[in-house]
């Protein structure tokens, strides 16, 4: 095998790629090329595309973007690469692996302090390739809901509170709608911002909500809901689809404590329309690390869902400022927990 790597884009044939994540079993919108310009448009993020080749013929490929913060010193601190879904080996070729690992490490990583690859799905068998590669792996859970059931099982798996919150959204005059176009994306962001931000996490910039909105290639692939109660936005959840399988990717509402059950109607017709659409497993996103408190696993998985490990491995590029930045970190989320839940409003 004379493998080769290749990490321009202008030598890659679109069509090539996209058949090789659409035909992977493994494969997701993260790995996508619509997925690539999506992260080189938005501001504050630089893709990373790597592929390996074995004489003409593609048998792996990794594509993540490099995130940081808008303004100094938070930008230095910042700086990080993440690789949803990991890398696409045909076969599982630890030596195709082991090629895109090198790759990414010496020619990206002096871009971030750290590399984190997050699993989409658990799989352990190449786990060694990663750690000889100098990664380390980190349990981390998922909340999974697996569609596929027959008629009224899912409702049953509700929890008695979840139920209950549905039931009453027959008394809501609240719109559920896909949202579209300039004005929706900047309210759009507006309450994730402020839904994100209280948690102390980093917010997208908005220039991703408009090019995901923009983007032609990618449309099939996303859906953009949101909840609206007197004509004002106040939930948005981001589904990214791929075949028979969905991704929360980003949610967050903005309702007052007494109108937070409303969230559960909202999040349970999404989960209606893309049992409709075939969908067949939706991944409900992050559920933290097993043995720690994690407010929203158990919500999740009130939704009939299942807690899986899935994984993400990390790489630390420069040791120093990433002990620094732990503890920068902590700080830093304080922080922006006080400013977003004092000062920012949607």
């Amino acid at each position: 095998m004379a493998l080769r790597v290749v990490t321009d884009i202008a030598k890659i044939d679109r069509k090539v790629w996209a058949d090789f994540v659409n035909n992977h079993p493994d494969g997701s919108i993260f790995q996508m090329p619509w997925m690539y310009e999506l992260h080189q448009l938005t501001s504050l993020q630089h893709p990373i595309a790597i592929f390996a080749f074995d004489g003409p013929l593609l048998v792996g490929l990794m594509i993540g973007a490099n995130f940081r913060s808008a303004t100094f010193p938070f930008s230095w601190l910042t700086r990080r690469q993440m690789i949803i879904g990991g890398p696409l080996v045909a076969n599982d070729n630890r030596d195709v692996l082991e090629i895109i690992l090198e790759c990414l490490v010496k020619e990206f990583g002096h871009k971030a302090i750290f590399t984190e690859i997050r699993n989409l799905k658990l799989g352990l068998s190449l786990k060694p390739v990663f750690e000889d590669a100098g990664f380390y792996y980190e349990s981390l859970l998922s909340v999974i809901i697996e569609m596929n059931r027959k008629s009224g099982v899912l409702w049953d798996s509700l929890s008695p509170e979840r139920r209950e919150n549905i039931n009453k959204m027959s008394q809501v005059s609240g719109l559920i709608r896909d949202l579209h176009g300039t004005r929706d994306m900047t309210n759009a962001w507006r309450v994730l911002r402020f839904a994100i931000g209280k948690k102390g996490l980093p917010v997208p910039h908005r220039s991703l909500f408009r090019f995901l909105d923009e983007l032609e290639m990618i449309k099939p692939y996303a859906a953009i809901k949101g909840f609206e109660v007197e004509e004002e936005l106040r939930a948005v959840v981001v589904v990214m689809k791929f075949q028979k399988r969905a991704f929360f990717w980003m949610e967050g509402h903005c309702l007052k404590p007494d109108s937070e059950w409303m969230y559960d109607g909202f999040v349970w017709q999404i989960i209606q329309e893309l049992e409709t659409e075939g969908i067949q497993l939706l991944n409900l996103g992050n559920a933290g690390r097993p043995g720690r408190d994690f407010r929203s696993r158990q919500y999740k998985k009130s939704y009939g869902g299942t807690i899986r490990e899935t994984g993400r491995y990390i790489y630390v590029h420069k040791w120093g400022l990433w002990n620094f930045r732990r503890f920068f970190y902590r700080w830093y989320k304080q922080a922006r927990i006080c400013f977003y839940r004092k000062y920012c409003s949607v």
